[in-house]
């Protein structure tokens, strides 16, 4: 099983760019703290596209919950963030019975709440001077990553 946690996302075009990927790579969607829902807020259903219909939804008030719902499910639970303990997500190997992603929004990042909750810490490593992606475009490479 391959989750993917969205605390905290702002954008509602990333929330639905989000849920369209995971659909494309067959991930769940759970949304935490004031990440809007395709089925309340119009825009993140046009973004989208229909996927909202296809992919396994849930919506939690707290980030602690869907943690350990995770881990009730026996998922390791990991957190995509820049922090010096962090592992290169290529080289990240504890996938099994799958995992479960946390991502946080481009002002707060995943809360430290969160991290001292979650198992691991990866990071996608940069080649350019900026080191970090929009929610959107890193979700896509760390769920394509994880998923192998």
């Amino acid at each position: 099983m391959k989750v993917v946690i969205l605390e905290n996302i702002r954008s509602a075009y990333n929330v639905g760019n989000i849920i369209r990927t995971a659909d494309a790579l067959g991930w769940k969607v759970w949304l935490t703290w004031y990440s809007p829902s395709p089925f309340t807020v119009p825009k993140v259903s046009k973004t989208s596209l229909g996927a909202e219909n296809y992919v396994d939804l849930k919506q939690f008030w707290y980030t602690k919950e869907a943690i350990d719902a995770a881990k009730e499910l026996w998922l390791s639970v990991v957190a995509a963030e820049i922090i010096p303990e962090a592992i290169a997500v290529n080289k990240y190997t504890k996938k099994w019975p799958g995992v479960a992603v946390i991502f946080g929004n481009e002002v707060e990042w995943v809360l430290e709440e969160t991290l001292k909750m979650v198992d691991d810490v990866v990071y996608i490593p940069m080649n350019g001077i900026k080191e970090s992606l929009n929610v959107g475009q890193s979700s896509a490479i760390i769920m394509w990553q994880l998923g192998l």
